[in-house]
């Protein structure tokens, strides 16, 4: 079923404030939860508003926590976000990375004492929109196992870049290490479906389209994924000093174990060293180029990473976004538990 866009964005908000959440990082948060179902990416949408809320509501995400700077050099930044929401946190860090790079030329923040941060295009998109090329990396807990073994020791460790473009709006790039992202499964769990085989093994170390049998996710691309995973994890964990993905907590765990999780953001002022103008005509005589190669038998259009899911963006705005029964029912949960109508 679809439904308003800015109707669910003010429900998202109006359920965390009433979980202690100031107005302002609310509308934050829910604004970044509906960009990702508009653009089709509902694992991190509306699915995860509930254990968002609930996290707020059992004092184990601080709804009152402001990011602070530890240490600052002229490009580089060692934030904590104080066990604060991730969405708030991570635009504090890329606000001010976009905010130096006018001056210094590129800025990188390393933050640690956070939570999941939702869909990282959310962030880097703030900088392409502001002419800068956007990154953003998070590691996460234990879901992935490295090439050849069978326990989970990686996060997912996702990456995003998102680069300006004149003629084809931002090139976005927001990818999990793993074959897919985790919340996926998750999805296809509550759902009642199977798994495409290759997204997961079982505790044995077997393929499973099982999702209730998925032991650890697989890197995407083999050794290159769980490479590229390896590599967020030394930044986010070495460098920001937070928690590793064996030793930090869950999304979905309540016990009391805080998540650390930890990130790197960072901008690059592209008119630091060519003219802005100039790089986006550069880069769409690139992009046109791919948009007009040759095109197989059976494709109808080739796309840019990003286009499908901001085409998906504008025809949910002008349609309405698509959440599941088993969301709605999800949805309808919380609305009662914390009086804020939904319809």
């Amino acid at each position: 079923m679809k439904y308003n866009c800015n109707k669910m964005r003010e429900f998202a908000s109006a359920i965390m404030q009433k979980n202690g959440l100031s107005k302002q990082k609310s509308d934050l948060f829910a604004e970044s939860l509906i960009a990702a179902d508009m653009r089709g990416i509902s694992s991190h949408g509306v699915t995860r508003l509930k254990t968002y809320a609930y996290r707020l509501e059992a004092g184990l995400v601080d709804a009152h926590a402001e990011t602070t700077i530890i240490k600052e050099t002229p490009a580089l930044i060692l934030m904590d976000a104080n066990n604060g929401l991730g969405v708030p946190a991570a635009m504090d860090a890329m606000k001010l990375c976009v905010e130096k790079a006018k001056t210094i030329g590129c800025c990188f923040a390393a933050v640690k004492g956070g939570n999941h941060f939702g869909m990282g295009e959310f962030f880097t998109d703030y900088a392409a929109q502001n002419g800068m090329i956007g990154i953003a990396m998070t590691n996460g807990p234990a879901a992935l196992a490295p090439i050849g073994g069978k326990k989970a020791i990686l996060g997912t460790n996702p990456l995003a870049v998102s680069v300006p473009s004149e003629k084809y709006r931002t090139v976005s790039l927001d990818m999990a290490t793993s074959v897919v992202a985790r919340g996926k499964v998750t999805l296809a769990k509550k759902n009642g479906k199977k798994i495409p085989e290759g997204w997961a093994i079982d505790k044995d170390g077997h393929s499973t389209t099982d999702p209730n049998k998925v032991s650890c996710m697989l890197p995407f691309g083999g050794a290159k994924g769980y490479g590229i995973g390896l590599l967020i994890e030394l930044m986010c964990c070495g460098l920001a000093g937070a928690k590793s993905g064996l030793t930090m907590g869950s999304f979905y765990d309540f016990s009391g174990k805080k998540q650390d999780v930890g990130y790197f953001i960072g901008a690059i002022n592209v008119g630091a060293v060519v003219e802005e103008q100039k790089f986006k005509e550069q880069s769409d005589v690139i992009l046109t180029s791919i948009k007009e190669s040759p095109r197989a038998e059976d494709c109808d259009e080739i796309y840019l990473p990003g286009e499908i899911e901001l085409n998906r963006a504008e025809q949910a705005q002008r349609e309405g976004m698509e959440i599941s029964d088993v969301v709605v029912k999800e949805l309808e949960e919380i609305s009662m538990k914390y009086k804020v109508p939904f319809n």
